[in-house]
């Protein structure tokens, strides 16, 4: 079977990769080009990574309509909303920007959104999950505050931080799974788990 996942997250990329119930099959990127902001409503951060979700699918599913025989898409979003202003906190555009993003964040717990779409070939349907994680981010100080700036950890990061990366020693998943923290709903992973198994 033939996966096809549209995100340009190199952690899902990897996490499938490592999964020995997706081995047997071949994993293919495909890249999407969606304006977020066309759904955007930070105040709604569950709402707003499911339309962002269905509107990847929309996307996908008209590339992937193209390929022949069996195949399944993926599309996801991750976003980590804020624990003071609850609004999400979408991904920082600098350094400064992910200063004040892990500034908020230290020492608190927040809470991490993410949507998952399953596409099925043959316009046999699509299967969406959301799901929620807690996490605690330890109280930063000034220096693990600039270590995590100057890794660059940060970039292309919701909430300006990597769970498999510098940060993983500073956070701790207390409510859910870490997959969602990553940026895949571990639902729609058991669901493809049997798809692919059968």
């Amino acid at each position: 079977m033939r996966i096809f996942l549209a995100s340009a997250s190199s952690r899902r990329r990897l996490w499938l990769e490592a999964q020995s119930w997706v081995e047997p099959h071949d994993i293919s990127i495909v890249p999407l080009d969606v304006d977020e902001s066309k759904v955007m409503d930070v105040s709604d951060v569950s709402g707003t990574v499911r339309n962002v979700v269905e509107l990847k699918i929309e996307s996908a599913r008209a590339l992937l309509n193209e390929n022949e025989g069996d195949w399944i898409g993926i599309v996801s979003d991750t976003m980590v909303e804020d624990p003071v202003r609850k609004v999400a906190m979408g991904k920082p555009g600098d350094s400064n920007q992910a200063r004040e993003m892990l500034s908020t964040l230290s020492g608190r717990n927040h809470k991490v959104w993410t949507c998952t779409g399953i596409l099925l070939a043959h316009d046999k349907g699509d299967m969406i999950y959301t799901e929620s994680a807690d996490v605690y981010f330890r109280d930063l100080d000034t220096d693990a505050m600039d270590d995590l700036i100057e890794s660059g950890s940060w970039t292309g990061k919701a909430g300006g931080y990597d769970i498999h990366g510098k940060a993983s020693d500073l956070i701790e998943v207390v409510k859910g799974s870490e997959i969602t923290v990553l940026g895949l709903s571990e639902n729609s992973m058991m669901v493809l788990r049997e798809i692919l198994e059968k």
